[in-house]
């Protein structure tokens, strides 16, 4: 990335508005088919049935990687890296098409409410800052699926309609992760500290997607009638189950600490030792390996 970097022209604002749109769609559809634990699952296992599902999931994709590839072969030749890795990127996580894009200049990026803005730290803590009261609200739309699900378990599995509103409730609170997420991601400097840094809300993204390719599975061991396999099958989405569910109070534990400054600066200090204590473990080790190669390295050998 440039200092320079020259900002995008203002007609490519419309295309990528309307990628934002397909790739919103996109995740939308992902939300309302992926299985997000409880009795919901047999909602999602319904919608991906639905061929027109399937075909506009596909279409998304399509159009997607279609409207990105140019990015390859007009991007200026000291750009043509940057805009590589971006459309690797928009190819293998479609949805990040929602904020990165291949064809604009690298340090630029567009967003739906405040336009083209450069991607740099000021940008990063003002979004970081400016989602932070909506995510904290939607965290909260944890509490009532769980105690839905817990305590109406039966009438939520003999109603279709109760269902089919914990299924919706869940799939939405599923959707503004990931969409927090891709864009956050878009914008942060170190992508892969990002995602290290918020394996959290990475879980959140990823179990009900693991949990959907059992499911896949599943249906394949029901054909074979392979009973072990779908005692394994059921067993492990559980867990995923169990799994996803932890992960949404844990982050939304995270999250309302971070509105108490003092607790949360206390409970990051108690992390911070934990850390550290790691950390001088790690480095003790570090020595005891190396005197001990050292003590190698200078013995002399034996005669034969």
């Amino acid at each position: 990335m440039t200092a320079d970097s020259p900002r995008p022209r203002s007609g490519s604002a419309g295309r990528e508005r309307l990628m934002f749109l397909v790739s919103l769609v996109m995740l939308l559809l992902l939300g309302l088919v992926l299985p997000h634990g409880g009795v919901s699952e047999d909602v999602s296992t319904r919608i991906w049935a639905v061929d027109s599902v399937r075909w506009a999931l596909l279409a998304c994709w399509i159009l997607i990687v279609l409207e990105s590839l140019p990015a390859l072969i007009s991007w200026r030749r000291d750009d043509a890296r940057s805009a590589r890795k971006r459309f690797l990127l928009v190819l293998l996580l479609p949805p990040l098409r929602v904020a990165l894009s291949p064809h604009a200049p690298a340090r630029w990026l567009w967003l739906p409410g405040v336009g083209w803005q450069q991607r740099d730290e000021n940008l990063f803590h003002r979004l970081e800052l400016g989602l932070a009261i909506p995510m904290l609200v939607v965290a909260f739309l944890i509490l009532p699926v769980l105690v839905g699900e817990f305590l109406f378990h039966a009438e939520i599995e003999s109603s279709p309609v109760l269902a089919w509103t914990l299924h919706t409730l869940t799939s939405v609170i599923w959707l503004a992760f990931a969409l927090e997420f891709m864009v956050m991601i878009s914008v942060a400097p170190k992508k892969l500290q990002y995602a290290r840094e918020h394996w959290i809300n990475l879980l959140i993204i990823v179990l009900p997607l693991v949990a959907f390719l059992r499911s896949l599975a599943l249906f394949r061991a029901l054909r074979l009638a392979k009973v072990s396999k779908i005692f394994q099958t059921v067993r492990l989405r559980v867990l995923l189950t169990r799994a996803y569910r932890i992960a949404l109070l844990l982050n939304l534990l995270e999250r309302v600490l971070a509105r108490y400054p003092r607790y949360y600066l206390a409970l990051l200090k108690a992390r911070e030792e934990r850390k550290q204590a790691e950390l001088d473990d790690i480095r003790a080790r570090i020595r005891d390996l190396e005197a001990q190669i050292a003590r190698q390295e200078n013995q002399p050998p034996t005669s034969g």
